[in-house]
Order: C-alpha cells, then structure tokens, then sequence
C-alpha cells in the first residue's frame, strides 16, 4: 500500500514540474530569472529554459547543494529566504520561482516582502507547494491526525501524528531544513500575497489520490500539489 501511494506521489510530482514549467512558458519569457530553493541547480535548469531566460539566479541555505548550482552556471545566493535580505537591487527579477519551499520557512511575510521587493512592475511569482485542503489532509483531520505533509514537523522523526504517514517514525535525516513548518490553502496564500501587492493571476493542480495526478488539474481547490501564479501590480 505504501508503495502505491508512493508512485502516486512521484506520479503527482512529474505533473507538478510540467505544471510550472506551462507557468513559465504562458507568462514568460523571463529574462531575470530567481528560483528560490534551488537546490542543486537540476530544476532551475528546466524552469530556466521553458522561462527563456538570459540570467539566472538562485537562493539556496544549504551550501553544498548550493555549490552543485553553481556549477550549472546558476548565479546563486547563500542565505536563508525567510531571514536574511536578499543580495538583489530592487526590481531587478523578471521572474521568481519557489518549488516545495514556502512549506519550509518560518516567516513568509519576510519571503513575500523580499519576492515583492525584487520583482519588476508586472514581474511574475510562481509558488508550488502542498495543498492544505487536498483531500488527503482532511481525510486525516476527520481523524484528529496531523495532516499528512504536517507530519514531517519534527527535525528528529517523520510521521509523527498521523499512523499511515509513509515515513512514520523514520529518522529526519535531512535535519531542521527539511521540516515542514506550514501548509497552506490556495485562498489562504493569496491573500496573504495580496498584502505585498501580489494578485493571483492563474492557477494549476497536480495530484489527487488515491486518483491518478491529472485529476488534481480538474479539481484545484482539493489537489495535493498546488502551483500559484501571482503577477506584481503596477503601484
């Protein structure tokens, strides 16, 4: 059982990033480019490419993942996205990317106020993370479980809250950087966005289990992987 729910998971995940990537393609293309948690550089490459972009730059804490970036010619900034100022004059990026990583961070308004803060007049945010509506989460709510992609809160175990999390009780090897600190509703985000000028300008879904992924584009409210698009007004 686990392993089906892992395939559909992974299944999920591939939609996901052919999701951002039509974000990128539809909007763009983006000649400043900035993927927020990039990582070891392996995504930034295809969002950089379906983004058309001239110069890309990336933000990632984690230094040797970081260095793997670099390596791919990503241009990219050591620092903690929720807490330390971002390295770039203001609206200086076309474009911003942030794929599995506002689940991450501690203070969103400090994210959001630097994502506003660098972006061009009309630039473009594109925000994929878990869904706290999916059906998945309130399925385990009815239960007074923790919902499912909350149950990786702890930096020591995973699973914790929730008996049919797939990586129940299995050491958080990843340690503090990988723990989930909130999830969030599509409304909910928005909203939020909206208090630093940002407007949702489209919308995608990825992932609907136990349904096969694509079921999660025709039902984005309850979807399991969200990818929101928010343009900057013009203020």
């Amino acid at each position: 059982m686990k392993d089906y729910f892992q395939n559909l998971y992974l299944s999920a995940e591939r939609l996901n990033t052919a999701n951002i990537v039509q974000a990128l393609t539809i909007t763009g293309p983006h000649a400043n480019f900035l993927d927020v948690g990039c990582w070891d550089g392996n995504n930034t490459e295809i969002w950089a490419r379906a983004a058309k972009a001239k110069a890309v730059f990336g933000i990632e804490p984690v230094r040797a993942a970081g260095q793997k970036a670099v390596k791919k010619n990503i241009k990219v900034l050591f620092v903690k996205a929720d807490r330390e100022r971002w390295p770039l004059n203001n609206s200086s990026m076309d474009c911003i990317v942030t794929n599995q990583v506002v689940e991450h961070l501690s203070d969103i308004d400090f994210f959001l106020k630097e994502s506003s803060r660098v972006l061009k007049k009309n630039g473009y945010l594109v925000v994929s993370t878990n869904n706290l509506s999916s059906w998945h989460n309130i399925f385990a709510l009815l239960f007074g479980w923790a919902p499912f992609d909350l149950s990786n809160a702890s930096e020591i175990k995973s699973g914790l809250g929730n008996p049919l999390a797939i990586h129940r009780y299995k050491d958080n090897q990843w340690g503090k950087s990988w723990t989930h600190k909130c999830i969030y509703t599509s409304k909910w985000f928005s909203d939020w966005c909206l208090l630093y000028g940002l407007k949702l300008h489209s919308q995608y879904g990825s992932g609907y289990y136990p349904l096969p992924a694509g079921v999660g584009n025709m039902n984005k409210t309850h979807c399991a992987l969200m990818t929101l698009v928010f343009q900057k007004n013009g203020l």
